[in-house]
């Protein structure tokens, strides 16, 4: 995943014409009340639940961030779950993943092979990505920049600031963040319930 922004820029540009990197998005004016606001993390929430139960505390978990955040009735908690709660959640994921990871039980095939598969699925999903995002490119009259495609990964919010670089390395005008935080939205969203549905294929087939 700290790869990302070395994996994904080679396979944009490699995919992209110079005519489409630079394709400027209209600002999104639309205005979403507060309700909606309100309402999406709740329907994610049980819509997820219906679709694929296995992945509902993961997704429960990101959205009652985004819950508490709309509600605005727990602001000293939201700010706390976003600053201190967050960096000692960080600091000790850190220390208790890097405390058990000793050269033995590290250095195997099965762990070089999840990497490589990892690695893969970076490099599979980008240029899925920027793939729809030329056809959806061609279909609205080069009105959608393609480089959004490549947003459209779990690796959230990474992923869109690495098509905000991308985008403004070719013009520094062009500003393709808000467009790609949505695509990474809906990546991180269907990532989590694709791997629900998939856990829930393979134990269904007695593979796991």
């Amino acid at each position: 995943m700290a790869l990302v922004p070395i994996i994904q820029p080679p396979i944009m540009r490699a995919l992209t014409t110079p005519k489409e990197r630079v394709i400027k998005m209209a600002p999104i004016k639309r205005s979403v009340s507060p309700q909606t606001k309100l309402l999406f993390p709740v329907v994610v929430t049980l819509v997820t639940g219906l679709l694929a139960p296995k992945g509902l505390p993961l997704m429960g978990t990101i959205m009652l961030g985004n819950f508490m955040r709309e509600c605005g009735v727990v602001a000293r908690l939201t700010k706390a779950s976003e600053n201190e709660i967050a960096n000692i959640v960080t600091l000790f994921l850190g220390l208790a993943i890097g405390g058990t990871m000793e050269g033995h039980a590290f250095l195997k095939p099965q762990t070089l092979m999840i990497f490589g598969m990892g690695f893969i699925a970076i490099c599979m999903d980008t240029v899925a990505g920027v793939v729809f995002g030329k056809i959806v490119c061609k279909l609205t009259g080069g009105t959608v920049n393609p480089l959004i495609g490549a947003a459209g990964i779990s690796a959230f919010p990474m992923a869109a600031r690495v098509v905000q670089a991308q985008g403004q390395l070719y013009d520094k005008k062009n500003h393709l963040l808000m467009h790609a935080a949505g695509v990474n939205t809906g990546g991180q969203i269907g990532s989590v319930v694709a791997a629900a549905v998939m856990l829930s294929v393979l134990k269904g087939m007695g593979l796991i």
